[in-house]
């Protein structure tokens, strides 16, 4: 994704200020793009936009749990 070497990444409303959160850009038509600002040059995600547009809606609406809002989870030994 070339494209992205100019892209412009907007960090999260929920971000701390300690730089723990996840940027996301929409330079290309179409396509969200998510990166961990900690780590900028590492992995991206990469998702159609309707798609992005369906999971932010879930988590707004409540459809989803939050993370941290969860039930306590318990250990899996394998």
């Amino acid at each position: 994704m070339h494209e992205l070497i100019h892209a412009e990444w907007c960090k999260s409303s929920y971000s701390d200020g300690e730089g723990d959160c996840i940027e996301a850009s929409n330079d290309i038509p179409g396509l969200v793009s998510i990166r961990d600002s900690k780590y900028p040059y590492s992995s991206r995600m990469h998702f159609p936009t309707p798609t992005w547009r369906a999971f932010t809606h879930a988590l707004r609406s409540g459809a989803l749990t939050r993370p941290g809002a969860e039930a306590s989870l318990t250990p899996v030994r394998g």
